[in-house]
């Protein structure tokens, strides 16, 4: 008797319903909440992983969470346990992954899209770093990168959470040298920063110094 594979569902995004900014590789900085409407709008999916992976016309909704205490962000570096060999010994301060169809949030017949991310977001930064607790959650931007065929399959929801510190403990494998560093540290680190953190540094060097980010447009 065949064994059928266990069908992991996760949350995708309609490419064609994106806006025009999304045809170009970087990072598109908006208001708290305007992402998640373009994301509504473009139209949603919860569809079989496995198709999504090689399929151009949806992009996976990987919600992005930078953690900020003060003028600091958390850091921290992906270990050989991470599904993704690419990532392997890139340094990141992006925590959070797919939107599982667990995560979804409904009311009545109406699915939130605000909750459900936040909600899966949540779940991540718990498998990954323990409790955290989050004083203040904006959703700044977009993140897209159409220059690989992983990255046409994606798209990077970023959100800044501030904490007061970082109770970290050992949750998950993948997840490795984590601690809080300043910007100038990161900077001097960008060689060793996966794709999406070294497109974000620009922007987060002028949010916490207190710039105006949406007129920032980083290209890669």
């Amino acid at each position: 008797m065949s064994v059928i594979p266990e069908l992991r569902l996760i949350l995708a995004t309609n490419t064609a319903g994106l806006p025009p900014q999304a045809s170009t590789t970087g990072f598109i900085p908006m208001d708290h909440g305007e992402a998640i409407e373009l994301l509504e709008k473009a139209g949603l999916w919860f569809g079989p992983r496995r198709i999504l992976e090689e399929c151009e016309d949806y992009r996976q909704i990987i919600p992005y969470i930078i953690l900020r205490v003060g003028d600091r962000v958390v850091r921290y570096t992906r270990t050989p346990a991470g599904g993704e060999v690419r990532l392997h010994g890139r340094m990141s301060i992006g925590l959070g992954g797919h939107v599982d169809l667990a995560d979804a949030e409904t009311s009545g017949d109406c699915f939130k899209l605000l909750g459900t991310v936040e909600q899966a977001a949540q779940r991540e930064l718990k498998e990954e770093l323990g409790d955290v607790t989050c004083e203040c959650r904006r959703w700044v931007g977009l993140l897209v990168d159409n220059d690989t065929a992983v990255g046409r399959v994606h798209i990077g929801l970023i959100g800044v959470w501030n904490i007061n510190n970082l109770p970290y403990r050992e949750t998950e494998d993948a997840v490795g040298e984590v601690e809080l560093v300043s910007l100038d540290k990161l900077g001097e680190q960008v060689e060793r920063l996966e794709t999406w953190s070294a497109m974000l540094l620009p922007w987060l060097e002028s949010e916490l110094l207190g710039s105006n980010p949406a007129k920032i447009l980083r290209e890669v």
